[in-house]
């Protein structure tokens, strides 16, 4: 499994959200659901970015 680590700011505070997936669709996927969350509890708009993938147990 791999971290995929996407930056989130919502207009009041920045977040950095880690999503556990075995690849690049479903970490994306994942954070489509996070978004849609997001979006029924906050009015404002969002803006995303990809900060890059942690993988484990390398070397």
């Amino acid at each position: 499994m791999k971290q995929f680590v996407f930056l989130i700011d919502t207009g009041v505070e920045k977040s950095e959200h880690k999503i556990y997936a075995s690849g690049m669709t479903d970490a994306l996927n994942r954070m489509k659901e996070q978004i849609n969350r997001l979006k029924k509890t906050n009015a404002s708009n969002l803006k995303i970015k990809f900060k890059g993938v942690i993988y484990e147990n390398a070397y």
